[in-house]
């Protein structure tokens, strides 16, 4: 099927999550790292992503961390820094929220057929730490 033109809009619609249920403070890639997102056959777009302090239970504190994205090639290797997010520490509860970011790509972050991209956290102790990422892209 050709491409949408004039201009190209994605075809269809392309939403990765994942949880982040570890650490690395690397920022070359070494160590954990979750998949969120994998580029379809002919190609796919990102325009941002959101990271939620996914703490199971509120009255729990969790502490500032550094949220990163990388991109791969198709075998998921070669990992490449493209972005970071810094959440603070906080203590959710009935009347105070829990850290929420997200990291936009200044028009749109393009990805070639099969790459993948990839989250992870410069800390993690336990499963109060854990962050939920949702991807909004699409395809090509």
């Amino acid at each position: 099927m050709p491409a949408n033109t004039s201009p190209i809009f994605v075809l269809s619609p392309n939403l990765g999550t994942a949880t982040i249920t570890g650490s690395s403070p690397a920022r070359d890639g070494s160590g954990t790292l979750f998949n969120v997102f994998t580029a379809a056959s002919s190609g796919s777009r990102i325009d941002y992503m959101v990271f939620t302090s996914a703490s199971p239970s509120t009255g729990s504190s969790y502490v500032a961390k550094v949220c990163r994205i990388f991109v791969t090639d198709t075998s998921g290797l070669s990992p490449r820094l493209r972005g970071e997010l810094a959440m603070s520490a906080v203590t959710p509860s009935a009347t105070v929220i829990g850290a929420t970011g997200t990291f936009t790509f200044t028009n749109g972050m393009v990805l070639q057929p099969g790459q993948i991209v990839k989250v992870n956290q410069t800390v993690w102790s336990s499963a109060v730490d854990n962050t939920d990422v949702f991807v909004h892209g699409g395809d090509y």
